[in-house]
């Protein structure tokens, strides 16, 4: 049986001490979800406790995020994330493993599947961008400019956060924002990602490497999601990516930007019937 309330679990895994959140059901397939740049594992909440009567769900606080150790200056690179998830992998000995990521969390995915496909039987990448866009680096930049290092109460992050995504519900909002910050002895709210992940990317020129010529190496099923107004992946670099990929499909939402799952859950789910055996989420609604 799922859970509506997974237990925190931790993994130390090259070196770092790595938090994730484990909704139960260890007999079903394993489903590991990874969050976006400076997001944590409770962004799946609501998305977990759906399938998690059907699966084994997992969702990774990615080094230097939520509760997982923070890793320091310039460890946060594509291969320290790859080695990081196969680590995790390995000692949880997933199989058959159904791997989404968002945005960050699905560029680590894809590279991930394009290294080890014969770990990987499905693959869901969430508005992930695979390479560089002017537009896409404005909004990454937009949304870092508005990020403030300190809050002075809830209330503050859930407006900054609706202006970001106006189609997020507001006590979803709250929810998500609830848990990405934390309160100081002065009851001021800081975030609980590493600030030092900004500085770099910022020194870095917003440096994204290129991961296209990974796509023809991945050979399992793929749904590619989009939310219908995202800034980050445009329809255009989505069906770039079909062409390059033997096994996907394109799933845009409605009445969504760049977190369609939290932006309308239900439309995603649908989604993913389409794209996963329908008997598998027997009356999940």
């Amino acid at each position: 049986m799922g859970v509506t309330a997974p237990q925190d679990k931790w993994l130390k895994v090259n070196g770092l001490k790595l938090h994730y959140l484990d909704w139960g059901n260890h007999l079903g397939q394993p489903v590991l979800l990874l969050h976006g740049f400076l997001g944590q594992a409770h962004v799946w909440d609501e998305f977990a406790v759906k399938i998690s009567q059907t699966y084994h769900v997992l969702a990774l606080d990615q080094r230097g995020h939520g509760q997982s150790q923070h890793a320091g200056e310039e460890t946060y690179g594509l291969d320290d994330h790859f080695a990081d998830l196969s680590g995790f992998i390995e000692l949880l000995e997933l199989k058959n493993l159904i791997l989404i990521g968002h945005s960050m969390g699905g560029r680590n995915a894809l590279f991930y599947t394009a290294c080890r496909p014969e770990c990987v039987d499905k693959l869901i990448l969430v508005d992930a961008r695979p390479a560089e866009s002017s537009r896409s680096t404005s909004a990454l930049k937009d949304i870092l400019n508005r990020s403030r290092p300190c809050y002075n109460n809830l209330e503050e992050l859930v407006v900054e956060a609706r202006a970001a995504y106006p189609y997020l519900a507001a006590e979803t909002c709250r929810k998500l924002v609830a848990h990405a910050f934390r309160e100081t002895a002065d009851h001021r709210l800081i975030p609980t990602y590493d600030e030092m992940m900004k500085e770099t990317l910022k020194q870095s020129g917003y440096y994204l490497e290129d991961l296209r010529p990974f796509l023809e190496s991945i050979t399992c099923p793929t749904l590619l999601v989009r939310g219908e107004e995202s800034p980050f992946l445009s329809r255009e670099e989505a069906k770039d990516m079909l062409r390059r990929m033997r096994k996907a499909q394109l799933a845009e939402i409605p009445s969504a930007t760049h977190l369609p799952v939290q932006e309308n859950l239900s439309a995603f789910m649908e989604a993913l019937r389409l794209f996963l055996h329908p008997i598998k989420f027997g009356g999940i609604s």
